[in-house]
C-alpha cells in the first residue's frame, strides 16, 4: 500500500489561499486537497474544519513582510528613490491583503475573527516601522524634523484608501494606473518631506 504523500502546513495554505482567491470561500476543501494529493481529511486532521482552513489561509503575516526592508534603512540614495521602492511594495502588499478581506467578508466571517490574535495588529506594527524609518532618515539628513508617525500614518493611508475603494466599488485598478498613483504619491511625500534649507 502507497504511502500518503506528505505535505507541510505551509504548502497546503498556499494551495488553500490560492484556490479560495480563485473559487471563493465556497471551493470545496477536496478541491483543495485534490490540489496537494492528499485526502480531505487529512486537511481536516491538521486545520480542525474548512473555517479554520480559510482563516489560516488568509489571515496576514503578523508582521507585514516590507517592514523587512524598512529595517533595513535608509541608506544614501535619494529619498526618492527609496520612498519609490517602499510605496510600491506596500501598495502590492495592500492590494493582496484586500483581496484577502474580501474573501473574509464574502465568506460571512467576521473581520474580528480574522484579527483577534494579533496583538498588535500587523497594521499598527507597519505604522511604527515605518515611523522609525522616517526618524532615522531624519538622522541621515534626508527628511526635515516631523512627527513621524503622522506621516507614517498618513503615507500608509494613501496607499491603503485606493485598494479599499477598488474593492468596495468592485473596480480593479490597472497596474498603469496603480504606478501612476504610486509615483504621485512619493512625490507629494518627498516634497513635503524635504529637509528646510
Amino acid at each position: 500500500m502507497a504511502r500518503p504523500q506528505q505535505v507541510s502546513d505551509n504548502e497546503i495554505l498556499e494551495t488553500a489561499r490560492r484556490c479560495f482567491l480563485e473559487q471563493g470561500p465556497s471551493v470545496s476543501t477536496d478541491v483543495i486537497a485534490d490540489s496537494l494529493g492528499v485526502s480531505s481529511q487529512a486537511l481536516f486532521k491538521r486545520f480542525g474544519s474548512k473555517r479554520d482552513l480559510m482563516l489560516a489561509a488568509i489571515r496576514p503575516p503578523a508582521v507585514p513582510p516590507w517592514t523587512a526592508s524598512l529595517e533595513a534603512g535608509p541608506n544614501d540614495q535619494p529619498l526618492r528613490i527609496q520612498l519609490a521602492a517602499i510605496v510600491e511594495e506596500v501598495s502590492v502588499y495592500f492590494a493582496e491583503m484586500a483581496r484577502r478581506m474580501s474573501l473574509v467578508r464574502w465568506s460571512g466571517v467576521p473581520i474580528e475573527d480574522l484579527l483577534r490574535e494579533y496583538d498588535p495588529p500587523p497594521p499598527q506594527i507597519g505604522i511604527r516601522a515605518l515611523a522609525q524609518w522616517l526618524q532615522r532618515a531624519h538622522h541621515q539628513n534626508l527628511i526635515r524634523e516631523t512627527d513621524f508617525q503622522s506621516v507614517a500614518t498618513a503615507l500608509l493611508g494613501s496607499l491603503h484608501a485606493p485598494v479599499f475603494l477598488a474593492e468596495v466599488l468592485q473596480q480593479k485598478q490597472t497596474p498603469q494606473a496603480r504606478k501612476a498613483y504610486v509615483t504621485e504619491v512619493v512625490n507629494l511625500f518627498a516634497r513635503g518631506l524635504e529637509p528646510h534649507t
